[in-house]
């Protein structure tokens, strides 16, 4: 089997291969052969280009164009998304065609048959998270390569320095790239080929790209400075939108030919001639851009990464300063001179500079690729076997309910544990009778914070048929194992049965937050008026929208419901129960009679939930105004007082929506203008409460 090592760039792809015992790079079409621009570009006829053909295309009409899609990857929160034509791309999308493109290369270039099983060792950056890892995994897997492992850049770059230049002792591997930025301290041991890495950290949300775009406002704040006119958007700068992008495409390729000059020289003339048409005047842009001005432009963006390195130097518990012996610097914005004198200055170690900083990443993974076949290459030559022990870029955890009735974070699995391993921990129930729980599986975005807004959604288990019993006392383990090439397995077990087990990889990354079936329970008493006004086409369509209120849209296995209805007297049908066919029994029973007595029916359903330990709703429906309105709104208002939330539906079209406001508040009133449309404010009701914003 030939394999390959892929450096899969936010800016740039590398691909690399041994061949007769020596390196090569593989070749690409373009001004810089060794490097695949990770851009794509779709003609009119849907056909996708990749590379230097792509940049060049995109430059003229850069609406067809996507760069930089690695940013996006693995992100659903943001859910990303670019459309060209009829065909919606994801970021996962454009690395299938980025790599796709690489492995049509490297047959051509070793001659392979077209099937052959190429094997890829694909390089990410350390602080990816799962779903980014796993989309990347997945993205190798659709562009044909058989993915042999997902590893961390620094790890690779750490593996070829220390092996081009036999360093011993601790790494740290300073890795800024077009999009991300890491950093990882690894123990090196060359004579037994092994990496184990200690400590990572990072920003998978700063690179160099973050840079091009500091220098690209600069230019334009000059443009707006030599033209007084403003380019926040086509309108403003008097140009129609596809020139307008067409301007910003180009200002964005002289900002990156100026911070690679800069580079290497302290100034540059920035000379884009016929930049665009303003008041019917070609204009060029046209001055002297130095180094200097590129550190104060990008100065946020420094304080930035410097404040990271250090406190990520000074103050990790995994290591101490004065154990690295070497800094290693990796990926294209590290040739950025500042970068290198400030880490010197701030650690007191030169970092070692006798290495090409973009090759570093690739190369590595092509040595990982060589040991994971077996210690032998294609043709016969030898590579001693790599042993590399990777560690947590992020703890995980799940969702639980705390003293306070909040669903918080709690951590299972902390970060920087190296893989494999297998944590586990005890949970209780957390109501009465509960019979099934749900596991919310997350990964810290945010170490040591609890609210949930702080980690990301990676996934659910439901274990069912757990048996009735007093809130905490049935007990469930939640197990994390993660295997060598880390793959994460989620097991979820009755400890009262352990044959009741629920388990499952979390490969297939959630693509959404979790459906909050209510993980904080609530009991709920639904309010249906049934005076005289009901009758008729009325009653029975508010009892069939109760009817599908209970039986679909809350979950019973969660929560408990009782249910009344009103005339001019309350009756307490069914009380709080977890049962829907006694829900919907006496719900059947409910006919339409009499006044709208409402003082006494809030007073019944105070008192149902008086004892209630949960979260504590009336939800009300009503065609018409009670009997003694100001008395109403004065005992309703009392009520919320006392910790209980209440929901009125008015129903009608001449329905006074300020009466309810006035009574339980603008948030918690609605009106329809008709009884078959119940069902629908119903749901979106539930919805409201289940997810807390109600």
């Amino acid at each position: 089997m030939q394999v390959v090592g892929i450096d899969l760039g936010t800016t740039n792809t590398l691909a690399c291969y041994f061949q007769r015992g020596k390196k090569k790079l593989l070749k690409f079409p373009g001004e810089v052969m060794t490097m695949l621009p990770s851009v794509i570009f779709t003609d009119e006829d849907g056909k996708v280009i990749v590379g230097q053909t792509a940049v060049n295309k995109g430059e003229v009409d850069p609406s067809r164009m996507i760069r930089s899609a690695k940013t996006y990857i693995g992100n659903f929160e943001l859910n990303k998304t670019w459309k060209h034509g009829k065909k919606i791309y994801t970021p996962t999308d454009v690395a299938i065609e980025v790599l796709k493109a690489v492995r049509e290369r490297f047959v051509k270039v070793l001659k392979l048959d077209e099937n052959e099983e190429i094997g890829a060792v694909i390089t990410v950056p350390a602080y990816f998270n799962d779903n980014q890892r796993d989309e990347t995994r997945k993205a190798g897997e659709a562009a044909g390569f058989r993915v042999m492992w997902i590893l961390e850049e620094p790890t690779a770059a750490a593996i070829e320095a220390v092996h081009e230049m036999e360093l011993e002792k601790k790494v740290l591997v300073v890795d800024i790239g077009g999009g991300t930025f890491d950093l990882s301290v690894l123990e090196a041991d060359h004579e037994n080929n092994t990496y184990e890495a200690i400590a990572i950290d990072g920003d998978d949300r700063l690179g160099g790209d973050d840079f091009d775009e500091a220098i690209k406002q600069e230019f334009i704040r000059h443009i707006e400075d030599d033209t007084g006119l403003k380019f926040t958007d086509a309108k403003s700068a008097g140009l129609p939108e596809d020139r307008y992008q067409l301007f910003m495409t180009s200002l964005l390729k002289a900002a990156r030919k100026a911070k690679e000059t800069l580079s290497e020289t302290t100034e540059t003339e920035v000379n884009v001639p016929n930049l665009t048409t303003l008041g019917g005047k070609d204009y060029s842009l046209d001055f002297t851009f130095t180094r200097k001005a590129l550190e104060m432009t990008c100065k946020p963006l420094f304080d930035k990464i410097f404040k990271q390195i250090n406190d990520f130097a000074k103050n990790n518990k995994k290591f101490k300063l004065q154990d690295i012996g070497h800094v290693i610097l990796a990926g294209g914005t590290c040739f950025i001179p500042r970068i290198r004198e400030q880490i010197e200055k701030d650690l007191g170690i030169k970092p070692d500079d006798d290495l090409p900083l973009s090759q570093l990443v690739v190369s590595g993974a092509a040595r990982v690729a060589e040991g994971r076949a077996s210690g032998l290459s294609g043709d016969g030559s030898t590579e001693k076997p790599i042993k590399v022990k990777s560690i947590l870029a992020h703890s995980l955890g799940i969702e639980i309910l705390n003293k306070q009735g909040a669903l918080v974070f709690d951590k299972i699995i902390a970060k920087d544990t190296p893989y494999p391993c297998n944590v586990e921990k005890e949970y209780v129930t957390t109501f009465d009778n509960q019979t099934q729980i749900e596991v919310n599986v997350y990964e810290a975005g945010k170490e040591n914070e609890r609210d949930l807004k702080f980690h990301r959604f990676r996934g659910s288990l439901v274990l069912k048929d757990l048996p009735p019993a007093k809130k905490g006392k049935t007990k469930i383990t939640v197990k994390f194992a993660y295997t060598e090439d880390q793959r994460l397995m989620v097991s979820v077990i009755d400890k009262q049965n352990v044959h009741n087990a629920k388990e499952a990889f979390l490969d297939k990354t959630a693509k959404s937050k979790p459906q909050v079936s209510g993980a904080e329970p609530v009991d709920m008493v639904l309010m249906l008026d049934s005076s005289g006004s009901m009758m008729g086409s009325d009653i029975a369509q508010a009892k069939a929208a109760c009817e599908k209120l209970i039986t679909e849209m809350i979950d019973l296995n969660v929560h408990r419901l009782a249910l009344m209805n009103f005339d001019s007297y309350s009756y307490m049908l069914c009380h709080l129960t977890n049962d829907p066919n006694a829900l919907t029994k006496k719900l059947s029973k409910i006919e339409a009679t009499g006044s709208t007595e409402m003082v006494g029916a809030f007073r019944a359903a105070y008192n149902e939930l008086a004892n209630s330990t949960r979260r504590k709703i009336a939800l009300m429906v009503t065609d018409g105004y009670p009997d003694y309105a100001d008395e109403t709104v004065s005992y309703v208002n009392s009520l919320r007082k006392k910790d209980l939330t209440i929901i009125a539906i008015g129903v009608g079209k001449g329905f006074n929506k300020s009466f309810l406001d006035k009574m339980v508040g603008a948030k918690n009133a609605f009106t329809v203008e008709k009884m078959s449309e119940l069902s629908k404010i119903f749901k979106h009701v539930m919805n409201a409460i289940t997810t807390g914003n109600l």
